[in-house]
């Protein structure tokens, strides 16, 4: 099963990386979009539809890799702050929407979460615990 979580982990790494390149093309879609005069709220919503949308497939892989750590017991706490940071970063978008400035930490939780992913796994393919081993 560790095995398992191996694998997954390197998955929601590049589901991670991916919906952060979605956020970008949707940022310069809408940005483009702008010189025309095109830009209202069904146009936003096209081109950063598959930034939410995939945003909700990220947060199922880190759901399940959750399980898969819980069921092999291994790196249970890396996959409980994993999970947390997941929830904040949804948090932060939709408290983003009304607040802005709030929104302003949604990137950098994202690059946090990216970076955190990165850690594991780096140490899973090298085969070692992380100094939060469970």
């Amino acid at each position: 099963m560790a095995a398992v979580y191996k694998y997954l982990s390197g998955l929601v790494l590049l589901a991670v990386i991916l919906q952060i390149g979605f956020a970008g093309y949707g940022a310069f879609s809408v940005a483009k979009d702008t010189d025309g005069g095109t830009v209202n709220e069904d146009r936003f919503e096209d081109v950063f539809g598959l930034h939410a949308g995939f945003g909700y497939l990220v947060i199922l892989l880190g759901l399940i890799l959750r399980v898969v750590a819980l069921i092999a017991r291994h790196r249970i706490k890396q996959t409980l702050i994993l999970v947390g940071l997941l929830i904040l970063q949804l948090l932060l978008a939709w408290f983003g929407f009304e607040v802005p400035w709030i929104g302003f930490f949604h990137p950098i939780n994202a690059m946090v979460i990216a970076g955190f992913l990165g850690f594991i796994v780096s140490t899973e393919s090298r085969g070692r615990a992380p100094a939060l081993a469970s």
